[in-house]
């Protein structure tokens, strides 16, 4: 039987400008806590607020976001979020503030919610049903790949201008390329005018359980965006894009493989690897005392990692109808940035208290609560779920 074409030039378009967007956002992610400490000169919690308002802020409009894709449709809203969202790249020059920063902060959270959400959605459209687990594994990885090169070209941008506001019009002027190109994907077109804005219209309820398994798996992953550059730093190691990068290679490897398995067997075994390999990394990081374990528990965190966001989001799509794709995704996506949100807030308060090794060590003795979560209770509602979907659609 000949599978169903997923490498059309609507999808390999849509991919390569996520890909452009995401490297603007990763020039950030390594860049930002220097810029917090060593140019505004605020202390080292305060890297925690810049990345918990930016999720938070994220987490606000998703809802509505969702419900607004469903409603509309995809193309306008998507290409109106992505320009907004690189003009205000291009402004973080303008920051002399904390206060302002954090204001900048805000407002690009809230594009970047409604770009993400778009951009999975639109994505879950594109591929086949019966590739969709390969599918949006292969999209991920747009965003892996970002990871990769993101903090080394930023770090280098930063290295050999000396500039931030360099740095920023860099970011602006790729998400600019971004939208360009996603001008030119057909977008599919669903919608549902008749969609009033009730509360099933922005929160999915049907994926609740999956979202909390998310948000209690993003809080490991707030730690590590806040944190890896100082705590890098901490350790004498120059470069943390070179954790990224090993990190990313780590997704790329396992990535791949793990949408065929999702398809295949469900998701429980992939599941079970992905939690054995995200503990072991964060009990492989908060032991790091050198660059060598240091790259090694970044690989082994990629590994881990590069399992959950494919695994379930496609179990999330799975659960409902395609018109409810929108709603559905937002949910899913809040979920990560609550977890990112509070995670770099309450994160930032423990390192205040104990060191950054000791609170990566109490990220990886928390991950036995989504596992057993997602184990105990989780696992059986999708497995219903699921199937009463599939009815529901072949019918």
């Amino acid at each position: 039987m000949t599978k169903a074409p997923l490498y059309t030039k609507d999808f390999l378009l849509h991919c390569f400008s996520y890909l452009l967007m995401a490297v603007s956002f990763y020039f950030l992610l390594p860049t930002l806590p220097t810029f917090v400490t060593d140019v505004l000169g605020e202390s080292a919690d305060k890297v925690g607020y810049i990345i918990g308002i930016y999720a938070l802020s994220a987490l606000v409009v998703r809802p509505l976001s969702g419900y607004a894709f469903d409603k509309y449709g995809r193309r306008k809203l998507f290409l109106f979020a992505m320009f907004c969202y690189a003009l205000v790249m291009a402004a973080y020059g303008l920051a002399a503030s904390f206060m302002f920063l954090l204001f900048l902060r805000l407002v690009n959270g809230g594009f970047w919610g409604i770009v993400t959400t778009g951009g999975g959605t639109i994505t879950s459209d594109l591929v086949p049903d019966s590739r969709r687990g390969e599918g949006i594994g292969i999209f991920g990885l747009s965003m892996t790949v970002s990871m990769a090169i993101g903090p080394l070209v930023g770090l280098q941008i930063l290295k050999e201008t000396g500039s931030y506001q360099a740095l920023f019009i860099t970011s602006g002027v790729l998400c600019s390329l971004a939208v360009v190109m996603s001008f030119f994907v057909n977008h599919p077109k669903i919608s549902n005018r008749k969609n009033k804005l009730s509360w099933e219209n922005v929160f999915e309820p049907k994926v609740l359980k999956v979202s909390m398994v998310m948000l209690l798996l993003a809080f490991p992953f707030a730690g590590i965006m806040s944190f890896i550059t100082l705590f890098a730093k901490e350790l004498s190691i120059e470069s943390t894009g070179m954790f990224f990068l090993i990190y990313a290679i780590g997704v790329s490897i396992i990535r791949p493989s793990t949408g065929k398995m999702m398809d295949r067997k469900g998701p429980a075994f992939v599941m079970l690897l992905s939690f054995i390999g995200t503990i072991s990394g964060l009990i492989l990081l908060s032991q790091s005392t050198a660059e060598p374990s240091f790259l090694v528990a970044g690989f082994v965190l990629g590994l881990g990692n590069g399992i959950v966001m494919p695994t379930l989001q496609t179990m999330v799509i799975n659960m409902v109808k395609p018109e409810k794709r929108g709603v559905a995704t937002s949910t899913f996506f809040s979920s990560i940035d609550l977890g990112i949100g509070i995670g770099a807030f309450f994160l930032g308060n423990i390192v205040e208290i104990f060191s950054l090794s000791q609170m990566y060590l109490f990220c990886a003795i928390g991950m036995l609560i989504p596992a057993a979560l997602f184990f105990g209770i989780t696992l059986s509602d999708y497995k219903k779920k699921s199937k009463i979907s599939l009815e529901t659609a072949n019918a």
